[in-house]
């Protein structure tokens, strides 16, 4: 029973062989929600600075 429980314990904790893991990036993974492409990352830049160029001219 013992050998049973330690059998299954360790089945559970194994690590998956590396040669079958998938290879990433390395980068984390975050939600579609917080996900945002390089161009979208440079238009919210651009958008960013125009507002405050505009913020200067004004009275």
């Amino acid at each position: 029973m013992i050998r049973r429980a330690i059998v299954r314990l360790r089945e559970w904790i194994a690590v998956e062989d590396p040669e079958e893991r998938i290879e990433g990036s390395g980068e984390a993974t975050t939600s579609p929600q917080h996900r945002r492409s390089p161009e979208a990352e440079r238009e919210l830049e651009r958008l960013g600075e125009l507002d405050d160029e505009h913020r200067r001219d004004e009275p």
